[in-house]
């Protein structure tokens, strides 16, 4: 078997689905939870064994890894650095801004950095898939989600 690019993350992203679902098992249930269809530990187990899956179809697929030297040329190493410092300030501003301020606003800004600059299309995106996802955690998930520090200030 050749060893290329492709098979190496393959075996990098089985190795991390491993251990992600080995670090499942220490996610605590509440008395009685352990018989439960759905439990904490469910959707850990699932993504675990669906990246496992995955990164085996990497590794024993045929290797199409026959690239030019250069192939990383037309990669936008700067749209990912960017993407990613925007990631870390969604993190940061969640706890500020609460879910739906800060989700709505790294949408926006997430597809500025892509490309779409309507502001039309902008809105019509990020607001309602923001505002829906919210209500699926909050209303059907029964997750709460902390409304933010801002708005907790002003008496929210």
């Amino acid at each position: 078997m050749n060893l290329s690019r492709t098979r190496i993350g393959g075996l990098a992203f089985l190795l991390l689905s491993v251990a992600y679902g080995y670090s499942a098992t220490s996610i605590a249930l509440f008395p009685g939870e352990e018989s439960e269809p759905f439990s904490a530990r469910t959707l850990p187990y699932f993504l675990a064994a669906l990246g496992s899956a995955l990164s085996l179809l990497l590794l024993l697929g045929r290797d199409e890894d026959r690239v030019e030297e250069n192939a990383n040329a037309d990669l936008d190493w700067r749209l990912a650095a960017g993407l990613l410092v925007l990631m870390i300030a969604y993190g940061l501003a969640l706890e500020w801004l609460g879910f739906l301020v800060a989700t709505t606003l790294f949408l926006i800004v997430g597809f500025w950095m892509l490309g779409e600059r309507r502001p039309r299309i902008l809105l019509a995106v990020s607001v309602p898939f923001t505002v829906g996802f919210w209500l699926l955690l909050t209303q059907a998930l029964d997750i709460y989600l902390a409304p933010g520090q801002i708005l907790n200030s002003f008496g929210g």
